[in-house]
């Protein structure tokens, strides 16, 4: 199904919505360029996501670096990562999305069988994502395995769950086989779990005056510490964070078209509607009365 958005916590960990209760798995075939924000902002999640290109080119933005997608590409990010994408080219991006806990195939996450499974995997920080190359054959089953699942939800088949759950467990085999071979370099995690912080206290602070010695502050760090933080994991400075989360809350509250301009900027933050008008102009590339307009 397509998402306006990407329902997000104060602590940036997306709120997921399962196939069903007890079945750990969600399943989305969605455009970006759709979004509300027309890209998916920084977040984390506690399930594995394993996604493929159907259309147009994707970047992904991981801790420290960042990697493209071609159309017939897929690739996985392991549970707890903090991540984002983007479209890379062209104003669409076209992706079937598969966020789900590998307890569906190891019956539950307390099982000596879920422990062996996913240790070298989910046990494993210096494993954040993997490309799955569509020219070689493990690849091409990857792909299709996701491919397959897709089928299976969207025609809402009998044994749904099984065949679901059955291709999971494929995938999770491929993963295992490519991912052990390679060579992965190792993250900073004292800086990734500083950035961490500091953003989930700009997403309970970020209505109230903000400077980046106040965001450092929350973590006991320099201002510069703070800065190198947010450019070695997630490429922007702190106050640039700030100021696109200002924005992405702001979206619903010109949606719901209870408040004027000057009221929705204050309470995103902004001390001004002249300078909320001027971000958000730079940051979505059309004006708050223009979004406004064209969701009313």
């Amino acid at each position: 199904m397509q998402r306006e958005f990407i329902p997000i916590n104060e602590s940036g960990m997306e709120i997921v919505e399962y196939v069903s209760e007890t079945f750990p798995c969600a399943i989305f075939n969605a455009d970006i360029g759709k979004y509300n924000l027309g890209y998916v902002p920084w977040h984390w999640h506690e399930e594995v996501e394993i996604y493929v290109v159907l259309k147009g080119k994707l970047k992904v933005y991981l801790s420290g670096h960042s990697y493209i997608l071609e159309e017939n590409q897929a690739a996985f990010i392991n549970s707890n990562v903090l991540h984002a994408m983007d479209i890379a080219e062209g104003d669409a991006c076209h992706l079937i999305t598969i966020l789900f806990s590998p307890s569906i195939f190891t019956g539950g996450k307390d099982t000596a069988f879920y422990k062996k499974v996913t240790e070298s995997i989910i046990g494993n920080e210096n494993i954040q994502s993997h490309v799955f190359l569509r020219d070689n054959v493990m690849g091409s089953d990857f792909i299709q395995a996701i491919k397959e699942i897709y089928k299976v939800y969207s025609t809402n088949q009998m044994n749904m769950e099984l065949m679901i759950g059955e291709n999971l467990s494929k995938i999770w085999r491929y993963l295992i086989s490519e991912i052990n071979e390679v060579n992965r370099d190792p993250i900073n995690k004292i800086q990734e779990v500083r950035t961490q912080t500091m953003m989930k206290f700009i997403h309970d602070h970020y209505n109230h005056p903000l400077s980046l010695k106040d965001i450092a502050a929350s973590v006991s760090i320099s201002t510069r510490e703070c800065s190198r933080c947010f450019q070695n994991i997630i490429h922007t400075s702190a106050i640039k964070y700030l100021m696109s989360h200002r924005i992405a809350m702001s979206l619903n509250l010109l949606v719901e078209n209870k408040y004027s301009i000057t009221q929705i900027a204050s309470k995103v933050g902004f001390n001004s509607s002249s300078y909320f008008t001027k971000v958000f102009l730079e940051i979505m590339d059309m004006s708050p009365s223009d979004y406004k307009k064209r969701y009313n």
